[in-house]
């Protein structure tokens, strides 16, 4: 999938999702709107009836066309043109709250308007016991003869009676988004995994094409038959198809090996190493190879002991990596130390370099396989980038533990902890 599609995709998703969630969140708010509202219509007519109820049973009629007041969403307050019987308004309000369905606990209070003070107070409980609020305050209501009020204590909630179908759209929601977020995910893993393996197969057809070319034009050269009038020639020519068949030979062994650490199929063959000897060793051998810059390798190897149980190839190839890669990686010129200390019963081996260094965000990955560190679109450092991860593979099997620190344009430091042979 091409850069640019996944970018739209990302952005169309993207503004899918928080269009899902300006959507959900304005059908949220619209629908606590309207179940309050259903709630005090529901109150409102059944405290109408409740009044209706006692205003014929008291052979008496409302002072207003609507006798119920709403004070705020919590208290409702019933004028009443006549005497309540507290007996009957308690019958009243649970029979005409069941019929409309209004399943919440209920504090009523009866008030004389001629003197405004409580007569009767009451609660009827529906759900499980709570704390009652205390009466509040209420206005005084001119030329009526007894009125009484009722509250919700549990008013923050009696919204929330359709709270299942909320739930499980916000749940359906919460997948949707999650699986969009993973979908995501693999959709780069897969660009990056792909852009990866890409880059692989271009390193690899140049690295091979290079000696391959190299093989192609001696062979013509070798071809004619006047060849063997300059044995000279041809000695020097038999020599850099050797070299360029080892070059390729080593390149294939990379690959291969890098296979057979993925599927644990190699063993470590241990045996008591001097560390310091195959350092010297790695220094003698990158310092008599033409790398086409300047290379400045120095040794701090202060550990004693310093011997190890390790495979000595696999170690052999560690340093050579790790010291190759600080060469690669340095401009005009290699500035590199390795060196060695004790701390207790580990020996600490320090790779350090004056190159470019590395950024925070590329430490997390360079030991990833296939991975190398770019400059933009272009990486100016050949390789397949197998080497460090094939270091990590090494470090982990001999459990090693390997750090990088680095910091960018000043140079990079790779630190191997190793146990000493006890």
């Amino acid at each position: 999938m091409k850069g640019n599609h996944i970018k739209i995709l990302t952005i169309f998703g993207i503004l899918a999702i928080v269009s899902i969630f300006l959507i959900q969140i304005f059908w949220v708010r619209q629908a606590f709107t309207i179940s309050e509202s259903q709630f005090e219509h529901n109150i409102t007519v059944a405290l109408r009836q409740v009044a209706e109820k006692i205003a014929v049973k008291n052979k008496t009629t409302f002072l207003q066309r609507n006798p119920v007041i709403k004070v705020n969403p919590r208290l409702y307050v019933v004028q009443v043109n006549s005497e309540i019987d507290a007996t009957l308004l308690d019958h009243f309000l649970k029979t005409s709250f069941d019929y409309f369905n209004i399943n919440q606990d209920v504090e009523y209070s009866i008030y004389s308007c001629e003197d405004n003070k409580l007569v009767y107070c009451n609660y009827i409980q529906k759900k499980k016991p709570l704390k009652v609020a205390s009466t509040p305050v209420l206005p005084k209501f001119e030329g009526v003869d007894y009125y009484f009020s009722v509250s919700f204590p549990n008013y923050p909630i009696i919204s929330m009676h359709n709270i299942p179908m909320w739930m499980m759209t916000s749940g359906v929601l919460i997948f949707l988004v999650l699986f969009f977020i993973y979908a995501l995910f693999v959709v780069f893993a897969q660009k990056s995994v792909t852009q990866v393996q890409r880059e692989f197969i271009n390193n690899m057809t140049h690295e091979f094409k290079t000696p391959l070319s190299t093989i192609s034009v001696i062979q013509q050269v070798i071809s004619d038959p006047d060849i063997v009038k300059t044995p000279q020639r041809l000695a020097t020519y038999a020599q850099i198809i050797g070299v360029e068949t080892r070059r390729l030979n080593d390149q294939v062994e990379k690959v291969l090996n890098i296979s057979k650490l993925e599927k644990k199929q190699f063993e470590l063959h241990l045996e008591e190493i001097d560390v310091h000897e195959v350092i010297e060793q790695v220094v003698y051998n990158l310092t008599h190879t033409d790398f086409e810059k300047i290379l400045d390798i120095k040794t701090d190897l202060k550990a004693s002991p310093q011997i190890i149980l390790a495979d000595r190839v696999h170690f052999n190839n560690v340093i050579c990596n790790i010291t190759e890669n600080a060469v690669k990686y340095s401009v005009n010129e290699a500035k590199i130390v390795i060196s060695t200390k004790n701390v207790k019963d580990k020996l600490i081996i320090s790779i350090s370099d004056k190159g470019e260094g590395i950024e925070k965000k590329e430490l997390k990955k360079i030991f990833e396989k296939f991975y190398r560190i770019s400059t933009g679109n272009t990486h100016n450092v050949k390789g397949f980038g197998l080497g460090l991860f094939y270091v990590k593979q090494i470090a982990d099997a001999h459990k090693w533990k390997i750090n990088v620190q680095s910091v960018l344009g000043i140079g990079t430091d790779f630190i191997i902890i190793a146990d000493l042979k006890k």
